[in-house]
């Protein structure tokens, strides 16, 4: 699999980045690209990959997204890392999902249970991430399921929690306006006016 280079990046990562920037046409990086994605797409059905490989993996998918190509086929495996222990897979799988999804994708349902159990945890870096998470893919459907959890964070001993709180509030006004019409009061004590 390769020795890893800088960042925790595989050499094998940092050979595929670098063959893709020294392409000397769009063609040649698509065909880079394309054998790229079958070896993700095989290697992503492997069901013993190491959970540090399926991070790697992940942000390699991200890339593929980023130059234009379809990578849709591991958007369920973002999915599952936001559900994971370790704090960076976590927030590896939250960044990848807010880049993949939308609100409205087939996959936002899987994510909800995990964000509502992540706005309830102790690490503030975790609840920071869900709240990003909320901010970018929760739908008007989805809102009363954590809507709750949202306003008590308004509280959050972390100012940091306290901002993304009130941005996801504003993201669901914007959304749904009657579905948080009647916390306007909430939102001008935690300005202070």
């Amino acid at each position: 699999m390769g020795s890893q280079g800088g960042f925790g990046q595989s050499k094998e990562f940092l050979d595929l980045i670098k063959s893709i920037g020294e392409s000397r046409s769009k063609s040649e990086e698509d065909r880079i690209v394309l054998s790229e994605i079958e070896t993700l797409r095989r290697r992503l059905s492997d069901p013993d990959i190491p959970k540090r490989k399926i991070k790697e993996y992940i942000v390699r998918l991200v890339y593929v997204e980023m130059l234009g190509h379809d990578a849709s086929f591991g958007h369920i495996y973002a999915v599952k890392m936001t559900h994971d222990d370790n704090l960076l897979s976590k927030r590896t799988g939250y960044l990848a999902v807010t880049l993949f999804l939308n609100e409205d994708h087939d996959l936002i349902i899987l994510i909800v249970n995990t964000i509502q159990k992540d706005l309830r945890s102790d690490n503030y870096l975790v609840v920071c991430a869900a709240l990003t998470a909320v901010c970018r893919l929760i739908n008007e459907e989805t809102i009363p399921a954590v809507l709750p959890q949202v306003v008590e964070l308004l509280g959050h001993p972390k100012e940091a929690v306290r901002k993304k709180a009130i941005m996801a509030l504003h993201r669901f006004y914007q959304k749904s306006p009657g579905t948080v019409s009647h916390l306007v009061s909430n939102f001008r004590k935690v300005r202070g006016g």
